[in-house]
């Protein structure tokens, strides 16, 4: 294993992270990492070697990126943004995703409005954030989320319901509701990976 000295204390080095197609995330309650692993065992399914990395974790700072073939990022919005981690990551590393083929998923709670305008606006808050950090992904894709009710504390699970109620969602806050569409999900997999396979022979 390789040692870093840090202020004269030798301390393990983080080793580098191999992998062809990472799906890099950030969660807050959690739903964008299960889209986010559903993603990566797609890819497998299709012969890649892909992991689901946590963008605020080591193991995505660590990442080789002349291993990647491809690249999904996925982060959710919260208060009308994407995560400070995310945002970070992407901006860190916007001409190591415009290398390869990528594409962007944004998880929210609006994608699944009944209120049109609500949907546009998650669409929009989508699109806004590649270009923010001079990225150009493939696709770019509005996810609907989960109402965690049973995971949110008292306060934010009264403002939950307030929103829920405003678009059209389920407002019984006894259980917790799946509001993603899978097979949104498992088609932009299916997708990325056609299209890093494509690539990928072209330029072999």
């Amino acid at each position: 294993m390789r040692i870093a000295t840090v202020m004269g204390m030798a301390s393990p080095a983080v080793e580098a992270v191999t992998c062809e197609v990472p799906v890099l995330f950030t969660s807050t309650e959690g739903q964008t990492a299960l889209i986010a692993i559903r993603l990566s065992t797609i890819l497998r399914e299709h012969g890649f070697d892909s992991r689901a990395l946590d963008m605020a974790d080591p193991d995505a700072a660590a990442l080789d990126w002349t291993c990647v073939h491809g690249a999904l990022v996925g982060a959710s919005i919260h208060m009308g943004r994407h995560q400070k981690a995310a945002n970070t990551f992407v901006h860190a590393h916007a001409s190591d995703l415009n290398a390869v083929p990528s594409a962007f998923f944004s998880v929210s709670l609006s994608a699944a409005s009944r209120n049109q305008k609500e949907v546009y606006a998650a669409e929009q808050l989508a699109r806004m954030f590649p270009p923010k950090h001079e990225w150009k992904p493939y696709r770019i894709v509005s996810v609907a989320g989960r109402l965690a009710y049973l995971e949110y504390g008292f306060l934010k699970r009264m403002v939950m319901k307030w929103i829920a109620r405003k678009e059209g969602a389920p407002t019984d806050a006894s259980r917790d509701y799946e509001l993603t569409n899978w097979k949104v999900v498992d088609q932009l997999g299916h997708d990325m990976a056609a299209l890093i396979t494509s690539r990928t022979a072209a330029t072999a």
